[in-house]
């Protein structure tokens, strides 16, 4: 067993270190990962570690948008082990942005491993085994995927196809934690849209195996039975593994801007079938990066590999299916699923498909160099004949192809690696012993080459190396709890999240609040309303327009950030309210009123109970500011002398699991001056408490760890089936 799991690891970091070795500018510090990888990622890293470090669970990030339910992203990804381990690895090493490579190379690992671990299982020779690991994780849409969360769901396919594919032929217990494990870990990895395009290519491949599987058994009810058996347990892991994220992400759905997409951005895609070409030699075609890339050599050898045989047949038809998907609206297939089956109008960004084009193209060519491998003698001569037919047309038409190629010298190229492969495999036939020992090395040598060559445009897109200098200016400023930041330029690797600075902006994702977008959208360049949500600090690119608004209220000088000198304090007491009808007159009325001088409450949203305790408020007394006491993710505690009854502000986002006592006792917690929350308070001294405690969540964490247990306890104790 260990010897199994060193050599497993073994094989691990072997994929890791040589996508690394395709990316030597990120090894020489030249450049580094892109967009997504160190603009958001490595602040969703670095929150769960900070929250764990204080003795906190990551539920609730107090450091953006006012606060929001982190947990109920699924992007961030807090109940998935490997994201441990990136944790882990930071608080031993440090927190830099190296930690985003680290879990990029990580899922390349995974990916890699999955992939020859299947083929190992299905039986394949070594050479093929690492021919399909390699095709997968070196692929143009792989490469591509390293910058964002686009990676982290589909490097577990192969996995979802290796336990699937186990369930099905030796249905156990095991078998099915297993398979349950991984469909899991492709949920919680954090990005539903490629997770649903995983089960789309899952799907037909263990229909098509359990048909082959039960129709050659004479007991095959029996069969089936247990293979319902297996799959039930397997539903049950994966749902009370994911039951905390789902019961999270539809508490704090109705609150979001996340709606149906414009269909048009459902099947947008820049790519039509006759891309194809672009598989065989990038730019062909059409200019651009060739996300569909991995190689030309791989691709030839999956046709190669298609013959009848049901299980190659299927895998044949679920590449094709989606090369076809990821054209969107360049083909009719996705606008018609979009429209019609449930599912596919949720996601955008058609080009993800991809994964699935590449993932089952490097399974295909994996048994074609099998095919060649383990060719009987009596068998060459035939296999040399496919072959040729094969490789040999594909060569001379990319030799014709040049005179029209937007690519010339990748099409040349193409043409090159095609026949020096075709020889390499020819070697396979030949009956020279040593020829053929050989010619399988020799021919993993060429496909690596090409696709370190012919895919340099994708490994090149990067970006330069986070400059960290911000973060020290921001990080010097006064009380950083007491008084916010805004943050504009979020892309800026989201100081807030990964230096605990209190930021009004920060990321905006899909799961955003409709409220934070409005309020995004126009305290930009507004300093009145920057100031009334408690902002002190303005870092970004409209400082001019801040300045201006402030009508002199502010201060700068160059090379720090803009002082607001009228910012509401973190938490106020006031008798003054103010009720509007809509949420949006809350917006503009906090665009009209001095920082800190009143509540601004929804009419609509209150109780009876509420509006009669407001109606007796009288506006005699100026503004009291709270004292803060304690200031943690999940809790916020404060002390507050009212001279009167009134209306206790606190600068930090309304969400229906907040609640709160006064002295004690329950209070209900109001929305208050748009964003923030409101209590009811009397008169004379009071200690304010609150707690973020989303309803059902406890028990659905409970769920978690005791499936988590079963499945340890499960996969280590329980035997594994051998027979079918």
């Amino acid at each position: 067993m260990a010897r199994r799991v060193l050599a497993g690891l073994g094989l691990a970091c072997l994929y890791a270190a040589v996508f690394l070795a395709f990316h030597p500018a990120i090894v020489r510090g030249e450049v580094f990962l892109g967009w997504d990888a160190v603009n958001e990622h490595w602040g969703d890293l670095l929150v769960p570690l900070h929250a764990l470090q204080a003795g906190e669970l990551p539920l609730w990030n107090p450091h953006e948008r006012g606060g929001y339910d982190f947990l109920a992203d699924p992007q961030t990804g807090v109940l998935y082990p490997f994201n441990w381990l990136v944790w882990l690895a930071a608080a031993l090493f440090g927190e830099g942005p190296w930690v985003v490579l680290f879990k990029t190379l990580l899922h390349v690992a995974i990916g890699g491993l999955g992939t020859h671990l299947l083929l190992a299982r299905l039986g394949l020779s070594a050479p093929a085994q690492a021919l399909g690991g390699f095709a997968f994780v070196l692929s143009g849409r792989v490469a591509k995927a390293k910058d964002s969360a686009g990676l982290w769901s589909p490097v577990w396919l192969p996995w979802l196809v290796l336990t699937g594919l186990e369930l099905v032929r030796r249905p156990s217990p095991r078998s099915g934690l297993a398979f349950g494990a991984a469909t899991a870990m492709a949920f919680l990895s954090g990005y539903p849209p490629n997770f649903f395009r995983d089960l789309v290519g899952l799907a037909p491949v263990l229909l098509v195996a359990l048909v082959l599987v039960v129709r050659g058994l004479p007991h095959a009810r029996r069969h089936l039975a247990r293979v319902a058996g297996a799959g039930a347990l397997a539903v049950g892991v994966v749902v009370g593994l994911a039951l905390p994220n789902i019961v999270a992400t539809l508490a704090w759905l109705p609150e979001t801007v996340r709606e149906q997409l414009d269909f048009a951005e459902v099947v947008f895609s820049t790519a039509t079938p006759l891309h194809l070409f672009d598989a065989l030699a990038p730019g062909t075609w059409r200019d651009g990066a060739p996300v569909h890339y991995l190689g030309a050599v791989v691709l030839l050898l999956a046709v190669f590999a298609v013959r009848r045989d049901a299980l190659r047949i299927t895998y044949a038809a679920c590449a094709l299916l989606f090369f076809l998907l990821a054209c969107g609206d360049g083909s009719p297939l996705l606008p018609f699923l979009a429209r019609h089956v449930p599912g596919f109008g949720l996601w955008r960004i058609p080009a993800q498909y991809f994964f699935g084009f590449a993932f089952f193209v490097a399974v295909l060519a994996a048994h074609g160099l099998d095919d060649l491998v383990r060719a009987e003698p009596g068998r060459r001569r035939a296999l040399a004949r496919r072959l040729a037919l094969v490789f040999a047309p594909a060569c001379l038409g990319l030799l014709v192809a040049l005179a029209w190629s937007r690519a010339p010298a990748s099409t040349g190229l193409a043409a090159l690696f095609v026949a020096v492969g075709g020889a390499c495999l020819g070697g396979l036939l030949s009956a020279r012993p040593g020829l053929r020992r050989a010619a399988a090395p020799a021919l993993l040598g060429v496909v690596l080459l090409e696709l370190k060559v012919q895919a340099r445009s994708i490994h090149a897109i990067a970006q330069k190396p986070p400059d960290l200098a911000r973060d020290a200016a921001i990080a010097t400023l006064d009380d950083t709890v007491g008084w916010r930041v805004a943050d504009d330029e979020h892309w800026r690797w989201r100081v807030g999240a990964r230096l605990g600075v209190r930021d009004i902006f920060g990321r905006n994702s899909t799961l955003v609040t409709r409220r934070w977008r409005a309020f995004h959208a126009r305290a930009r360049e507004h300093a009145g309303l920057l100031a009334a949500a408690n902002v002190r600090w303005y870092v970004g690119g409209h400082r001019l327009a801040v300045q201006r608004t402030a009508a002199g209220r502010s201060r700068w000088t160059p090379g720090r950030p803009v002082e607001l000198l009228d910012a509401a304090p973190f938490a106020y007491w006031t008798p003054r309210v103010e009720q509007v009808e809509r949420e949006s007159d809350a917006l503009d009325r906090l665009a009209e009123l001095p920082p800190g001088s009143a509540a601004v409450l929804e009419a609509p949203a209150l109780t009876d109970d509420v509006r009669a305790a407001l109606a007796g408020l009288r506006p005699d007394h100026a503004p009291v500011a709270a004292t803060l006491d304690e200031f943690a993710r999940n809790r916020v505690a404060l002390t507050v002398d009212a001279p009167a009854a009134g209306v206790l502000v606190i600068h930090e986002a309304w969400a229906s699991g907040w609640i709160a006592r006064v002295d004690g006792a329950p209070a209900p917690v109001l929305r208050a001056n748009y964003l923030f929350r409101g209590l009811l308070v009397g008169p004379g001294r009071h200690t304010v408490e609150l707690e973020y405690r989303p309803p059902r969540l406890g028990a659905a964490l409970a769920v978690y760890g005791l499936t988590a247990l079963l499945v340890l306890v499960g996969l280590i104790r329980l035997p594994r089936r051998t027979g079918p």
